[in-house]
């Protein structure tokens, strides 16, 4: 069976689960901080790989299963906002993203009464939003080109990534992502930022990856984070 209806169906299974006393199911809601980076390769091009940092539009509801205190897993949805940036010595500044609705399916291993576990699991994400921007100068005061579209032919439908991460005391998380294909679409031939036709198969390699920090906390519990009553409360 394909991975993203295994995907799907899991996550499904989960969202529509109602916690009962025989089984420890609970909601989690987290934000994330997305530290990306991206191994490029352009055809007849040198290019610069830069950092990108992004904390709009990156948080997931999840449902998590406690099959034990050391053995759980969960899944639920997640909204991404995913992309890279490179410099060329023309010079030029290009940022490409998408918005993306992900899937994950994760396993985790631990102690769950001390809030302290290792997960790792593969996700499948929906880019449903492409977004590009160049400058005409290696700095945001050049001369811009802007392209964006709704579930655009220049970026690849679904992209799969695996993950692992660490779970800390105190609901804080940090997870390295690497997306197993890239967000664009190498066989798009077509305009693109004051061109009239450039191919994504210059893109010759692109290997993307993050690392996220995140916070994450019970959703079914969330008047414990807010009222400070003594001392911040965790119960996860």
């Amino acid at each position: 069976m394909n991975i993203r209806i295994l995907l799907l169906i899991a996550a499904m299974s989960l969202l529509f689960n109602q916690p009962s006393k025989a089984q420890d199911v609970y909601p989690i809601t987290a934000w994330e901080f997305l530290f990306q980076f991206a191994d490029l390769e352009k055809a007849s091009t040198d290019v610069t790989n830069k950092l990108r940092f992004t904390i709009v539009v990156n948080f997931g509801q999840y449902w998590h299963v406690d099959f034990n205190n050391t053995i759980g897993m969960y899944s639920g949805l997640a909204f991404r906002n995913v992309g890279f940036i490179y410099d060329t010595p023309l010079p030029t500044k290009t940022i490409r993203r998408t918005y993306n609705l992900g899937v994950p399916l994760a396993l985790k291993v631990g102690a769950f009464d001390k809030h302290v576990y290792f997960l790792a699991g593969g996700e499948y994400e929906l880019t449903f939003h492409y977004r590009a921007r160049k400058w005409l100068s290696n700095s945001r005061d050049g001369t811009k080109y802007i392209d964006g579209e709704w579930f655009s032919k220049k970026s690849r439908r679904f992209v799969p990534s695996v993950f692992a991460g660490f779970q800390f005391p105190g609901g804080f998380n940090i997870k390295f992502k690497y997306y197993l294909q890239h967000i664009l679409n190498e066989n798009y031939v077509g305009p693109d930022l004051g061109e009239s036709e450039v191919s994504f198969a210059d893109y010759t390699k692109l290997n993307m990856m993050y690392v996220s920090l995140s916070w994450q906390f019970r959703t079914d519990q969330w008047k414990k984070y807010v009222k400070y009553e003594d001392r911040m409360a965790y119960t996860f």
